[in-house]
């Protein structure tokens, strides 16, 4: 093996979540307070998935097959993994119970690639295209992504909607 076939320079210096953090601070200020970004640890799903319920669960529950396939790939390959789930949305001035969740973002001990759940609006918005899951490469490219979503039409006019409804409750407090 050729050391020379590998670069040592650091390109993608933040994790995923602190280049979120970084990009969301930009709304608070254009803003002047009346919306903020927000990143924060989450425990749930952030793909689709269908859920057993009812009869469903417990005719799963209660027949077990003698013989049970084992793919022997679920062995090999990353092991140990540190899965790292973010939740990135909005929250608005005077309406404390109201969010607005933009995406999903997940990330293994190794943080680049990370995968980015995007809300349908914004996906649209960022590729032109109903495509909602994204493989994103590297720190600039993560950067690239948040940069297009955040100056879109579609989160401008969402933006204004917020700061709007952020100063309607401002009047109706006085």
């Amino acid at each position: 093996m050729d050391k020379e076939k590998f670069s040592f320079e650091l390109l993608d210096k933040y994790t995923p979540d602190v280049v979120i953090k970084k990009s969301l601070e930009q709304i608070e200020q254009a803003t002047e307070g009346h919306v903020m970004g927000n990143i924060a640890r989450y425990d749930g799903p952030v793909f689709s998935y269908t859920k057993k319920n009812g009869l469903a669960a417990l005719v799963t529950l209660q027949t077990s097959p003698d013989t049970l396939a084992v793919d022997i790939q679920q062995d090999l390959g990353e092991q140990g993994a540190e899965q790292n789930k973010f939740e990135v949305f909005l929250t608005v001035k005077g309406l404390e119970h109201y969010k607005y969740r933009m995406m999903f973002v997940k990330y293994s001990t190794i943080s680049y690639p990370v995968t980015v759940v995007m809300n349908e609006d914004l996906a649209i918005a960022y590729s032109g295209k109903r495509k909602d899951i994204f493989t994103i490469t590297s720190m600039k490219k993560l950067e690239e992504l948040m940069d297009n979503i955040l100056n879109s039409d579609t989160m401008i006019l969402l933006i204004q909607n917020l700061i709007n409804e952020s100063l309607r409750q401002t009047v109706a407090l006085i």
